[in-house]
């Protein structure tokens, strides 16, 4: 459970140019993330 940004490769050869697939995740608070949702879809999670 740690915050920041994680970069990959993908791992399944299930096509051409895996070796130009890059994985990036950006793990957020859960604070963060709720703010996030709610700006996106304009709904009150009374959270």
């Amino acid at each position: 459970k740690r915050e920041g940004v994680f970069y990959g490769q993908c791992s399944e050869i299930c096509g051409v140019n895996h070796g130009f697939m890059p994985i990036v995740v950006e793990a957020v608070s859960l604070e963060d993330y709720l703010t996030w949702l709610k700006n996106k879809i304009n709904f009150d999670f009374n959270v």
